[in-house]
């Protein structure tokens, strides 16, 4: 059984691949209408709730610590959350703890035992980011293909393929914590971003926050005063408006009317369309100014434009579907499934990757994937021009290994400077990892050998050799290391994550 997995702020999804090659979504365990998961997460003394379940205890005692959005914290040295028994817990094991319930959800449905999933990323994610993800699945003993960056994910899902023809499309995604814009290519050379940009902090949650605004406008006139909110009506709040924006944004729906409760109080609201229609516009305005300046930076015409492709539980509003048709009447716009384009893409591509994927499952000293591409600045002595030449591609299991033979270029070079850099997706450097010198050299000739070999080791380093074989030595330097005490980190996580029960299921 191959998987694919969305570990969104808002929420998580899980897809697998059926004997038909179709995608489909895994739903919870306890609900067979549940195809995605709440990410919050609360860890108490004896076990930890994740999802559904930490959204109720939540709702009986508001006051317990939870954990929400953890995958926008990947990366960070600091803990997240301290439980009752003192025990500190890092990105990487909070967003096992989703994993392992998204797992348990996947085992009670299929009885085949999982070969392996793709995790969907964020594009533009750094190397420490992508290797707290790698980490997580790690830690909740999820093998693991690859990673593969959201818009190509959902461009998978809407039938992009690679080799199919050359096309540019633009990818709206728009979920509850943030917007992000892709535009993304289509040759035969596979697909690719091209630009990205986005909203922070502007998804479908801050129409819930108006909503919400509106909501308590009206307590205040029934009651007279300003609802006093706390910790409960808080909750209550967040849930009631989540509900009425679901119900508004339906097909011909112009104003929802419903008894709401808050803090035990209970007031009938009614929330008319023609008031939440302006926020959503001025989201769609920042999306459309975000996805022009991803066009003009990439040179990209909006008549070239072959398709919009929207994701995101927002991109369901028919007011979304009808602005994109508004700004490229010239592209095809398309809105199948977008709240499981991503995982389903996911599923796709790990379904792509072929019986022998399986051997890429990490194993237990946690076994990742290149986090970036490593390769050589080189000089064209003819046009004086520098460029990189690529030893070790993005993605590749660890530890990765590559070797090439270099040369001198002028008769009596005392050394070779070998300058060891990350590579962006279009091939040119991004930042140095450092230096190897090789010297003193006994070349009386140019085209002097020196054969170089790259590994990118399980712990994130990247060790250089140089090695003269006129004279047998070897020159070599190891870059990077681990930063901020990482190995011992995931190493106790390890520890809390295998130790503790999920939603009441041992796993």
């Amino acid at each position: 059984m191959r998987i694919g997995i969305e570990l969104g702020a808002t929420d998580c999804c899980i897809a697998r691949i059926d004997s038909d090659l179709h995608p489909s979504l895994v739903p919870d365990q306890n609900d067979a209408e549940a195809f995605h998961t709440p990410s919050v997460v609360h860890v108490f003394a004896n076990g930890a709730v994740v999802g559904t379940l930490a959204e109720q205890l939540l709702e009986c005692d508001p006051g317990a610590p939870a954990v929400r959005g953890v995958s926008q914290r990947w990366g960070e040295t600091e803990p997240v959350q301290t439980d009752e028994n003192g025990d500190k817990w890092y990105a990487e094991g909070i967003a096992a703890l989703l994993l392992k319930k998204l797992r348990i959800d996947v085992e009670s449905q299929d009885s085949s035992s999982m070969e392996g999933a793709v995790i969907a990323v964020p594009a533009g994610l750094g190397d420490s980011q992508r290797q707290a993800a790698l980490s997580a699945c790690a830690l909740a003993d999820i093998p693991v293909y690859g990673l593969i960056e959201e818009p190509v994910a959902t461009a998978l899902h809407y039938g992009v393929a690679a080799g199919a023809g050359r096309e540019t499309v633009l990818i709206w995604d728009l979920g509850g914590s943030s917007v992000d814009v892709t535009l993304l290519a289509s040759d035969a050379s596979g697909l690719r971003p091209l630009r990205t940009g986005g909203l922070r902090d502007k998804g479908g949650r801050k129409i819930d926050e108006h909503i919400g605004a509106i909501i308590l406008a009206q307590f205040q006139r029934a009651l007279g005063s300003p609802l006093v909110k706390g910790a409960r009506s808080q909750i209550e709040l967040q849930r009631a408006s989540a509900e009425i924006k679901h119900e508004l944004f339906a097909p011909d729906c112009s104003a929802v009317r419903r008894p709401v409760m808050l803090g035990g109080v209970v007031v009938e609201v009614e929330v008319a369309l023609s008031e939440v229609l302006p926020v959503l516009k001025g989201l769609l305005d920042e999306v459309a100014a975000s996805s022009e300046q991803c066009l003009k930076d990439a040179g990209v015409a909006k008549k070239d434009l072959a398709k919009v492709l929207l994701a995101g539980g927002t991109a369901l509003v028919p007011a979304v579907q009808a602005r994109a048709r508004e700004i490229f009447p010239d592209a095809q716009v398309l809105c199948r499934e977008p709240d499981r384009a991503v995982a389903c893409g996911a599923a796709l591509h790990a379904a792509q990757l072929g019986p022998g994927a399986s051997v890429m499952a990490l194993s237990s000293e946690l076994k990742g994937l290149t986090g970036y591409a490593v390769g050589i600045r080189t000089l064209d002595a003819a046009t004086e021009r520098t460029g990189v030449d690529t030893l070790i591609k993005k993605n590749m299991l660890l530890p990765a290994r590559a070797q090439k033979t270099y040369y001198t270029t002028r008769r009596r070079q005392e050394r070779l400077v070998l300058d060891c850099v990350q590579v962006s997706e279009s091939g040119e450097a991004t930042a140095s990892l450092g230096h190897v010198v090789v010297g003193p050299l006994q070349a009386e000739r140019s085209n002097h050998p020196i054969e170089v070999t790259a590994v990118y080791r399980e712990d994130g380093t990247v060790k250089l050799v140089a090695y003269d074989g006129q004279t047998g030595a070897e020159f070599e330097e190891v870059f990077g290391g681990d930063r901020q005490g990482v190995t011992q980190r995931l190493a106790t996580q390890r520890v809390l994550v295998r130790g503790i029960v999920v939603n009441g299921v041992i796993a």
